[in-house]
C-alpha cells in the first residue's frame, strides 16, 4: 500500500475519535524499547499469544491510523492457519475491535474468515455484534452444501461448515442459543425448526464429512480411519481410541512406524508436541511422526542455510514461551544445512554452543533441556563467543553464519541493547574481519512490550513473532540480507498474494 493511499484511507470516517495512547520510543531498564516508531511493525511484532486485549486494541488503533489496509492484513495474517501465525483469540479480539472502527470493512471481508481460519471461527462470533454476519454466512454455506449433497450424493465435496455448525446443548449453543438461531433461519417450519435443522443439515452433512466424533458418539469405533483423524482430534481422543479399539489402534501404530500410513499434524504448533516430552512423556510414535510432518512442511518454506539459533530458556521464559523456544530451536537447528545444523546457543551469563544430539525428537528435547541454561540473557556475549570461536579456528568469511535466530521474550539483561548495541556488534565483527549476520528477533511472548530496536528501518534486523514456523517464509524469501529491515519483513509477510483480496 503506498503512503499516499494509506493516508487517504486513514482519514476514513470509521476511525475512532479518541486517540490511542501515544507509543513513544522509550528505552526500558532492560535496554530494549517499546516502539520501532512504526505502529504497523509494533503491531506485527506484538501479536503473539499473551498480549492483553487492552494492549492489542491500542496497537491496532495506532497501526490503523497509519495504514488501514496494512492493519487489515496484519489481522488476517495473525489468524492465517496455513501461511500466518494461526492465532485464534488474537484474531477474534482484533476483528471485534475492527467492527467498532470500520464495520463496512469487516462486512466486505467477513466471508474470508473460514478461508484463513475455519468455520469454527465463524461460530465464535455468534452472540457478538457480528452475529448477523456469522449466521448469514453459515446458513448460506449449509444450504449450498446440502444442495451439493442432493446433486452428487456420496461424491459431493462439501465444506466443513456442517462439522462446526452449532449443535443443541453444546457450549456455543448454551452461551448464545446459536443452534436455535441458525435453525430458525434455515427452516421454514418454525415450530419444528430445531428438529429439521438436525435432520436436514447436521446429520447428512456430518455423515458425508465422516466426522470422527460422530463415529464415536454412534459407538462405531471400528469405522474410524486413524490416518484421516485431524491432528487436534488425535491429540484429544487418542486415549479413547486405545481404550475402545486397542487392537486396531495398535495395528495403526505399527503401520505408522513402518511408514505404511500417515498421521495428521498440520494444525499443530511445534511446541504442542515438544511440551509432552518436556513434561516427561515416554517415547511416542504419534508424537515422533507428527514432528516429522512439521519438519517436512517447514522444509517446504525454503532453504535454511548458514543459520544459528539462540534459544532463550531463562527465568522469564517459564511456561509456554519456554516450550516454544525449545521447539523452534530444535526445528531450525535440525533443518539448517551443515556446518551449523543441530547447533543451538544457550542464553546465559556464559553462553555456549550446544550440539543437539539424539535419534528421536524425545532424545533431542531431553538433550537440549540438559544444556547449561542460566537465569541471565547476556546478548553481547553471544556474539563475542561466536567471533572468538571463529578466530580460534581461522574460519573463513564464507563459513560464518549469515542469519541468527533469537527466540526469546526479548527481556535481555544487557543495558546496551538497541542501536548502540548493534553498532558495537558491527564494530566487533568488522574488527575481526567478518560480516555481521542478519539478526532475526522472534518474539514468543505477547505479554512483553520490549522491542529490541527503535527503528523500523534498522538494517540487517528482522522482527517476527508467534508460535508458527510459517513466518520463516517471509524471512527466507526476503532476498538480499543487506536490505532486510523490520519494515521490509512486515511487508513481505502481509503483501503475500493470499492477502490480496482483502479490501478496505
Amino acid at each position: 500500500m503506498s503512503a499516499k493511499a494509506s493516508t487517504k484511507v486513514g482519514k476514513s470516517k470509521y476511525v475512532h475519535k479518541p486517540k490511542p495512547k501515544v507509543v513513544t520510543n522509550i528505552r526500558k531498564a532492560t535496554g530494549t524499547f517499546t516502539s520501532t516508531n512504526d505502529p504497523r511493525v509494533d503491531l506485527f511484532f506484538r501479536t503473539a499469544r499473551g498480549v492483553s486485549e487492552e494492549d492489542l486494541e491500542q496497537l491496532l488503533q495506532a497501526s490503523w491510523n497509519k495504514s488501514p489496509i496494512d492493519t487489515l492484513r496484519i489481522i488476517f495474517q495473525a489468524r492465517d492457519c496455513r501461511g500466518g501465525k494461526g492465532e485464534k483469540l488474537i484474531f477474534h479480539q482484533a476483528l471485534k475491535w475492527l467492527n467498532t472502527v470500520a464495520p463496512e470493512t469487516v462486512k466486505k471481508n467477513f466471508e474470508r474468515v473460514p478461508h484463513f481460519g475455519s468455520w469454527k471461527d465463524v461460530t465464535k462470533f455468534i452472540g457478538t455484534d457480528l452475529e448477523g454476519q456469522s449466521l448469514q454466512l453459515l446458513s448460506k454455506q449449509l444450504l449450498a452444501d446440502v444442495d451439493l449433497l442432493k446433486q452428487h450424493g456420496e461424491k459431493a465435496k462439501v465444506s466443513l461448515a456442517g462439522k462446526w455448525a452449532p449443535s443443541e446443548n453444546k457450549q456455543n449453543d448454551n452461551e448464545s442459543s446459536a443452534a436455535k438461531k441458525l435453525a430458525l433461519i434455515l427452516c421454514e417450519n418454525k415450530l419444528q425448526a430445531k428438529k429439521m435443522y438436525r435432520k436436514n443439515f447436521l446429520t447428512p452433512l456430518r455423515k458425508q464429512i465422516n466426522i470422527t466424533e460422530t463415529l464415536m458418539s454412534s459407538n462405531t469405533w471400528d469405522k474410524i480411519n486413524y490416518s484421516t483423524v485431524p491432528s487436534r482430534c488425535m491429540k484429544l481422543q487418542r486415549k479413547a481410541f486405545e481404550r475402545h479399539e486397542p487392537a486396531l489402534f495398535s495395528a495403526y501404530l505399527e503401520s505408522l512406524k513402518k511408514g505404511e500410513t500417515k498421521v495428521n499434524a498440520k494444525a499443530l504448533f511445534p511446541h504442542e508436541i515438544v511440551k509432552e516430552y518436556i513434561a516427561g512423556h515416554e517415547l511416542d510414535t504419534i508424537l515422533e511422526e507428527q514432528w516429522k510432518v512439521i519438519e517436512n512442511e517447514t522444509r517446504k518454506l525454503g532453504v535454511l542455510e548458514d543459520c544459528l539459533v539462540v534459544s532463550d530458556v531463562s527465568g522469564s521464559m517459564s511456561g509456554t514461551p519456554m516450550q516454544v523456544s525449545v521447539a523452534l530451536g530444535i526445528l531450525i537447528a535440525t533443518l539448517t544445512r551443515p556446518p551449523f545444523n543441530n547447533i543451538a546457543i544457550t542464553f546465559s551469563e556464559n553462553p555456549q554452543f550446544h550440539f543437539i544430539e539424539g535419534a528421536t525428537l524425545r532424545d533431542k528435547v531431553q538433550n537440549l533441556m540438559r544444556a547449561d541454561w542460566g537465569q541471565a540473557t547476556n546478548f553481547n556475549l553471544v556474539f563475542k563467543m561466536i567471533l572468538a570461536r571463529a578466530q580460534e579456528n581461522n574460519l573463513p568469511k564464507e563459513a560464518m553464519p549469515k542469519k541468527m535466530f533469537v527466540i526469546s521474550d526479548m527481556q535481555f539483561d544487557s543495558a546496551e541493547s538497541g542501536e548502540k548495541n548493534h553498532k558495537d556488534i558491527e564494530l566487533q565483527y568488522e574488527k575481526a574481519g567478518y560480516p555481521m549476520p542478519t539478526i532475526i528477533y522472534w518474539n514468543v511472548n505477547g505479554n512483553s512490550d520490549s522491542i529490541p530496536v527503535n527503528n523500523s528501518t534498522f538494517k540487517n534486523v528482522a522482527l517476527i513473532s508467534g508460535f508458527s514456523p510459517s513466518i520463516l517464509k517471509a524471512v527466507l524469501d526476503s532476498g538480499d540480507a543487506t536490505k532486510i529491515t523490520p519494515a521490509h519483513i512486515l511487508e513481505a509477510a502481509i503483501n503475500a498474494p493470499r492477502y490480496a483480496d482483502l479490501v478496505i
